[in-house]
């Protein structure tokens, strides 16, 4: 399977690579977009592919690839605007991380998330790593590590060919919803990620965003249930023929 890296701009100094996918609750799609607007990232780079399902995302009318590269402050993000196929984790990692590497990049962060629990209200991060070295290296992270579990699609693959090639990789697992996107989990989850790398990272928007939608769906709620109590009583209530 054959990918093409198109470079937009020349490629500044970096040694982060961050991965933001498609995922529960849009977490790590989320994530990744507001640490593009927060901290001013400028595309460099994205991948073209005749595997790719012909798609594309308009900005401002222009149609662009949805698999881009986002850089500056030392970091290069990668992130896709489609669901990957399964069928194209593997590969498309590798070149992701290949690439990556031949732009001075020797430390891998995946954002993510996973099914919230039902016994708590907290949204909390978990972690994986590629290595023990990788554990040990990132102790400042705060988290607990998920000792035994499964994750899948893109995250994993990335994270077991960062552990082939070297690479210290973290993914940074949120908590949040398999139903609705979820940026309150995106906010926990980026205030993490400040903490771990000193940077400076606002997620009010964020947090604005997630009430603004739990206000949506709360009143969606309110008006199903008024329609279901309406329908049981006319339902207990039959009209009378003469």
């Amino acid at each position: 399977m054959g990918y093409e890296i198109i470079k937009d701009r020349d490629i500044p100094e970096i040694d982060v690579l961050v991965a933001g996918f498609p995922g529960t609750g849009l977490i790590g799609g989320i994530a990744s977009e507001q640490l593009i607007n927060v901290l001013d990232l400028e595309q460099v780079a994205s991948v073209k592919s005749p595997e790719f399902p012909p798609t594309a995302v308009i900005f401002d009318g222009i149609p662009r690839r949805p698999v881009r590269f986002f850089a500056g402050n030392g970091l290069l993000l990668v992130k896709s605007d489609m669901v990957i196929p399964s069928e194209l984790v593997d590969s498309l990692s590798k070149a992701v991380i290949d690439w990556a590497l031949e732009q001075g990049v020797r430390e891998l962060v995946i954002f993510d998330g996973i099914p919230e629990r039902d016994d708590s209200d907290e949204k909390k991060v978990w972690g994986a790593m590629s290595s023990y070295a990788a554990v040990d290296k990132a102790k400042k992270l705060d988290i607990d590590l998920i000792k035994r579990g499964a994750i899948t699609g893109i995250s994993c693959s990335l994270l077991m060919y960062a552990g082939e090639k070297d690479i210290r990789a973290v993914g940074m697992l949120a908590e949040g919803s398999t139903k609705l996107p979820d940026p309150r989990a995106a906010a926990v989850l980026l205030d993490k990620f400040a903490e771990y790398k000193g940077l400076n990272i606002d997620t009010t928007s964020l947090i604005d965003s997630a009430e603004e939608l739990e206000s949506q769906f709360a009143q969606l709620g309110d008006r199903a249930n008024t329609a279901q109590s309406d329908m049981e009583t006319r339902s207990a209530s039959p009209p009378l023929y003469g």
